[in-house]
Parts: structure tokens; sequence; C-alpha cells
């Protein structure tokens, strides 16, 4: 704590004008140099009790911090720190000064006036020093939380993109050695539109936000994956203009996770296709399915949902919003404008 222009103002002050106020001094039987030297002697007697009780004060805060044992530490700091301390140095020193000095030897009165004004003085300003630890530290303390906070946001951010690309690898893997064994002229061109699709997860996975036509562009390479395997079991339709998708961002590959989402949990065919739709509306992208729930459905986490909320939570500090009828499944992603 710099209190160095506090005590450049307030020592000096206190030793000029607490032996007038108690009367311990009286300025006529000295001349100017001796007035000086007796005043200079009470800015060394205020300097000794103030710098003192604040060296105190640091070793009491250390013994006994506020969390533990606070009364114990009121006790310590109020009896030793500022009546014994603050009371024995100024009664030593004022004493040996009265022995020296040209005032009635025996006058007792305003010497303990003078100590009890010191005392009182040193009680004020020490428990004003400790408002200011205090305060001091709260700030210190609520700054340390919030660096901590964002540190465990950006730790559980790192996490929970990490689990999305191992898990894209995995299902990519498994439909390129599908369309090896039953399409391989197909197989090339999807394994050129996957190493595209890829390269936006790679050059984006250390973003938190990308514009949402970005984002847009990449869930339509993704989707054109998905038509090479799925053909005319799947559509997609985005409403979404590349004006509209210029002013918006949006976590990057939150539109996969849903698509993705919706594959896993739909059964369809040519014949009955899933049929997703992407859309803008005020603050939000549309992601909607008609559902139709797999008779076996497939073991799964559930955590792709979850996590997607959970990285929304901690980019944009909001929430994904899930509407289930049985009829219909739909996703709204809030985005942020800029």
């Amino acid at each position: 704590m710099n209190d160095r222009v506090v005590k450049s103002i307030g020592i000096p002050a206190l030793g000029l004008f607490i032996p007038n106020l108690s009367g311990l001094i009286n300025n006529r039987l000295y001349t100017y140099s001796e007035l000086a030297a007796c005043y200079l002697f009470f800015i060394v007697v205020a300097f000794l009790v103030w710098e003192g009780n604040v060296r105190l004060m640091y070793f009491i805060r250390e013994r006994f911090p506020w969390s533990k044992k606070s009364y114990y530490k009121i006790i310590v700091a109020l009896f030793f720190a500022n009546i014994v301390y603050s009371g024995a140095i100024s009664l030593l020193l004022l004493r040996l000064w009265q022995y020296c000095s040209r005032e009635t030897q025996g006058d007792n009165q305003h010497l303990i006036n003078t100590v009890l004004i010191i005392i009182i003085a040193a009680c004020f300003i020490t428990n004003i020093y400790e408002i200011l630890f205090l305060n001091l530290e709260k700030e210190y303390n609520e700054s340390r939380v919030e660096q901590l906070n964002v540190a465990k946001a950006q730790a559980e951010l790192e996490a929970l993109k990490n689990q999305i690309d191992p898990h894209f690898i995995f299902n990519s893997l498994n439909t390129l050695s599908f369309l090896i064994t039953r399409d391989p002229k197909n197989a090339r061109l999807y394994n050129d539109t996957l190493a595209r699709v890829y390269r936006y997860i790679l050059s984006n996975k250390e973003r938190d936000l990308v514009l949402l036509r970005e984002e847009v562009e990449f869930i339509s390479n993704y989707f054109y994956l998905l038509k090479i395997r799925f053909a005319d079991a799947i559509s997609m339709s985005i409403e979404i203009t590349d004006l509209s998708a210029e002013n918006f961002l949006i976590p990057p590959i939150s539109l996969q996770a849903l698509v993705e989402n919706a594959i896993k949990h739909n059964e369809f065919s040519e014949k009955k296709p899933l049929a997703i739709d992407v859309s803008i509306s005020a603050d939000y992208v549309i992601v909607r399915n008609v559902m139709n729930r797999r008779s076996n459905p497939q073991p799964t986490s559930k955590i792709g949902l979850s996590n997607l909320d959970n990285r929304y939570k901690l980019i944009t500090k909001r929430n994904i919003q899930v509407e289930n009828n049985f009829e219909s499944f739909v996703v709204k992603l809030p985005i942020v404008r800029f």
C-alpha cells in the first residue's frame, strides 16, 4: 500500500498539533531554535507511533487473518498494537523530552492527556488502515476469483472443442470406409470434400466465433458429404442470405453438431426422407427437423447438445433453446451481432 503522501502530511501534522492540543508544551518558554528542536522531536515520536502501528498491523494480519480467529485478532490488534505500543513508546519518549524541557517538572496531567490523545489517534488511524486493507483485499480476491473463473471457463471450452474433433473424425472415417467398399467412384470425391471440411475445423479450432456466412458454407460442404452416403434419404434447406450471414457471429461447428444429432437419432429412407431446415430469426439461427425416432436407437453418450449448450454459455453467456413436441425437433442457437 503506497501511503507516502499521507505519511508526509499526517505525521508532521500530528507532531505539531497534539502537543499544543494537550497543553504539553508552552511555546513562550522557548527560543525559535529550541521550538524547532522540540517539534522535530514530536514529529519523530509521531513517526515512531505511526510506523510502529503499521508494522504491527502487518504482523498481526499475517498471524491472525480475518478468515480465521478474527476474535483474537481484534483483541491483539487493539490492545497490543494500539494501546500498549502507542502508550508505551509515547510515554517513554515524551517523559524523556519533559525531563530535558523548560516545562514544569512533575506536571503529569498534560503528559497523560498527550498519551491518551496519541492512543486515540493511533486507534483511529489503525482502523482506517485496516478498512483500506480489507477493501484492497476484497478487490484482490474478487479479481482473483474472476481470473480463476476466466481460466476455468477457457479450460472447459478447450475441453469441449477437443471433444468435437475425435467424434467428427470417427464418423467421417466410418463413412469413407463404407464408400470405399460400396462406391469407390464417390469415395475420392468424398475424400476431397472431407479435406476441405476438416481444413475448416482445423483453421477455426482456436477461434470462439466465426462469421455466420463461413459456418453456413461449412455446413453446406458437410451436408454434401452426407448426401454422397445417404442420397435422397436426407435433404436440407438453408434460408439464410449471404447479406444476413455477414452481420452475425456464431461458435464454429455449431450447425454440424445439430445436423449430426438429427442423423443419429432419426430413421429415414428415400420413401420417408429426413428434412432439415436451417433459418434465421431475430437473434437466433434455427435448426428444425421432423422427428421419426429410431426403433432401435444407437448407443449415445447424450452429451452432444450438452456440450453445445456449454460452449454457448462460455462464449456468449447465453443458452441454446431446445423445443421438442415429438413431431419436430427445434434448436435455436443464439447469434452475436457485430
